[in-house]
C-alpha cells in the first residue's frame, strides 16, 4: 500500500462486464486504485511495471495463472472469484495457492472491501495466515456436522438452539454464547452457553450496556476486538465486564427485529475475525430464525387448534374441557358455584338469507364481541355451533346470573349494521346452574333444554329450576 493508504488493486478477468461489475461495487470507496486486464500475458507486464497490494483474479482464468503470477511477484495477495461453492472444490482452490475465495453471486460491496483489507493486512503479517486453509475446512466440517446434527438427530427447538451456540463457541473460538430479545431499551437472555458456567436465561440488562446495542445499528455483522482496536475500551460494555472479543448478528423473526445471536470472551483472540466468521454466524443466524419461525408455527396451529376460526373465540371442544375442570371442582367443594349460559340466534335463517358468506363471518364476529363485552375478564366464553354460544360464569348466584343474562340480551338487541342491511337480532339464553351435577354432559343437556324452555315460554331467558335439578339426579343416582 502507498504512503497516503490507498489500495492498488489487479482484476484480471477475460470477461469485461465482470471486470465493470466489481469496479462499481468498489468505486464507492475512494481508497482503491484499480486496474485491470484481460489476460495473464497482459497482467504479467503490469505486474513487472507496476506495484499493486492485491490481485483479484476470476476462476475462469484458470488456477495455473496463479505459479505464473506468483514468478513476478510472490509477495501479493490473490483472491479467486468464482461460481463454485462446494468445499472440496474450495479447499482445492486454496491449496493451489490462493490467498481467499469469494463467490461472484454472493459478492457485495461491503464484502469485497472487508476481504480486501483483511487478505492484505494478512499478507502483510498483520494476520498469522499459517494453518489457515486447514482451520477453514475444519470449520466447515464442523457446520456441516451441526446442520446434520440438528436438521435430523434432535428436535426439541431448545436443545437445537443449545447446539447452535456450543458450536458457535467453537467455531469463533469464545467462551459464550448468547440468544437475545430485545424489547425497547431492554436486553433479555433467551438462551445462553458457557464453557465457564451457566448463563441465566431471562436475565435483563440495560441494551445500551452491551455490545449488542452495536449490532443492532448495522445490517451486516459486527466483530469487536479490544486488543487491536483500544477505541472499544471506552464502551460501557468493556467497562463493565471486561469483555476482549465479541462478534454478533441481528436475528429477525417475521420481518422484525427480535434480539441478537453473539459469542463473546474475556480472552483475546490469538487471530482477528476473519471474512469467513462472518459468513458462519450469518448461516447460524439463519438457522436460528428458522427455528424461532417453527416455533412460532407450532403455536399458531396450537392455538387454531384450540379457537373458532371464524370468531377467534374458543371452540367447543377446549369450552368443554374447561368445564369438565369446573364441574370435578364442585364435587370437591360445597363452596364453588358456576353457571353454564347457552345463547343462540333464533333468527339466524333469517339473517342468512340478507348476508353473503363474507359478511355472515363478520356478522359473527361482531356477536363474539359484544357478548364477551358484557363478560368479567374470568368469564370463559365459546362458539359451540354455527349459531349457538356458550358462556361460563364462574363463582356466580343465581341472582348475578340473571343480571348477566340481562345485560347480555339488551347488548345483543341493539341493531347492527352489514353492508346495507340493519339486523334485529332475536335471541334467546338458557341457563343451568352448578348443583351437584357429576358429568359435564348433564350439565350441557339442560342448558340446552332451558333455551327450549325460553322459547316455549317466550322469554329471552331461563334459568333450569335448582330444586327440581338436584331432585332428578339424587331419583337417578
Amino acid at each position: 500500500m502507498t504512503d497516503d493508504d490507498t489500495i492498488k488493486v489487479l482484476i484480471i478477468d477475460d470477461n469485461a462486464e465482470s471486470i465493470e461489475h466489481i469496479r462499481q461495487l468498489m468505486s464507492a470507496c475512494h481508497e482503491f486504485e484499480i486496474s485491470d486486464s484481460l489476460s495473464v500475458e497482459t497482467s504479467l507486464k503490469l505486474l513487472s511495471n507496476q506495484s499493486f497490494d492485491i490481485i483479484l483474479l476470476q476462476l475462469t482464468i484458470g488456477l495455473d495463472a496463479i505459479k505464473q503470477l506468483r514468478l513476478i511477484k510472490s509477495d501479493i495477495p490473490i483472491v479467486i472469484l468464482g461460481w463454485i461453492n462446494d468445499e472440496a472444490s474450495i479447499e482445492e482452490i486454496l491449496k493451489s495457492g490462493a490467498s481467499e475465495y469469494l463467490l461472484i453471486n454472493d459478492l457485495k460491496e461491503n464484502k469485497l472491501r472487508r476481504t480486501i483489507r483483511f487478505t492484505i493486512a494478512r499478507y502483510k503479517g498483520q494476520i498469522e495466515p499459517l494453518g489457515w486453509t486447514t482451520s477453514l475446512v475444519n470449520k466447515l466440517h464442523l457446520m456441516e456436522s451441526l446442520y446434520k446434527t440438528i436438521t435430523q438427530n434432535i428436535k426439541e427447538p431448545h436443545e437445537q438452539i443449545q447446539k447452535i451456540l456450543k458450536t458457535g463457541c467453537e467455531l469463533f473460538d469464545q467462551d459464550i454464547a448468547i440468544l437475545s430479545r430485545i424489547e425497547k431499551n431492554d436486553f433479555f437472555v433467551e438462551q445462553g452457553y458457557s464453557k465457564i458456567h451457566p448463563v441465566n436465561e431471562n436475565q435483563k440488562f440495560e441494551l445500551q450496556k452491551t455490545f449488542c446495542s452495536i449490532t443492532i445499528e448495522h445490517s451486516e455483522p459486527i466483530a469487536i476486538d479490544i486488543v487491536r482496536k483500544p477505541k472499544w475500551k471506552k464502551h460501557p460494555c468493556y467497562l463493565n465486564t471486561g469483555l476482549l472479543s465479541y462478534i454478533g448478528i441481528n436475528i429477525f423473526k417475521e420481518n422484525k427485529l427480535y434480539g441478537t445471536l453473539s459469542f463473546f470472551s474475556s480472552n483475546p483472540k490469538d487471530q482477528p475475525f476473519r471474512e469467513s466468521d462472518f459468513d458462519f454466524i450469518k448461516t447460524l443466524a439463519e438457522w436460528i430464525r428458522n427455528i424461532l419461525s417453527q416455533i412460532q408455527t407450532s403455536i399458531d396451529t396450537d392455538l387454531l387448534d384450540m379457537h373458532d376460526p371464524v370468531t377467534g373465540l374458543m371452540n367447543k371442544q377446549t369450552f368443554i374441557e374447561d368445564l369438565n375442570s369446573c364441574v370435578n371442582r364442585t364435587l370437591k367443594s360445597e363452596y364453588y358455584y358456576f353457571a353454564l349460559l347457552f345463547f343462540d340466534i333464533t333468527n339466524m335463517h333469517e339473517i342468512n338469507t340478507l348476508l353473503d358468506k363474507k359478511q355472515r363471518h363478520n356478522f359473527m364476529k361482531l356477536i363474539g364481541k359484544r357478548l364477551k363485552s358484557q363478560l368479567r375478564p374470568r368469564d370463559t366464553i365459546a362458539r359451540f355451533s354455527e349459531t349457538t354460544f356458550v358462556i361460563l360464569l364462574e363463582d356466580v348466584y343465581i341472582n348475578e346470573t340473571s343480571f348477566a343474562a340481562e345485560r347480555i340480551i339488551a347488548e345483543i338487541q341493539k341493531p347492527i349494521t352489514i353492508g346495507k342491511n340493519i339486523i334485529n337480532v332475536i335471541a334467546s339464553i338458557g341457563i343451568a346452574l352448578s348443583s351437584s351435577y357429576k358429568k359435564t354432559e348433564d350439565i350441557i343437556s339442560d342448558a340446552e333444554n332451558s333455551i327450549i324452555s325460553a322459547r316455549e315460554e317466550q322469554q329471552t331467558f331461563y334459568v333450569i329450576n335448582p330444586e327440581h335439578m338436584v331432585n332428578m339426579l339424587e331419583s337417578t343416582s
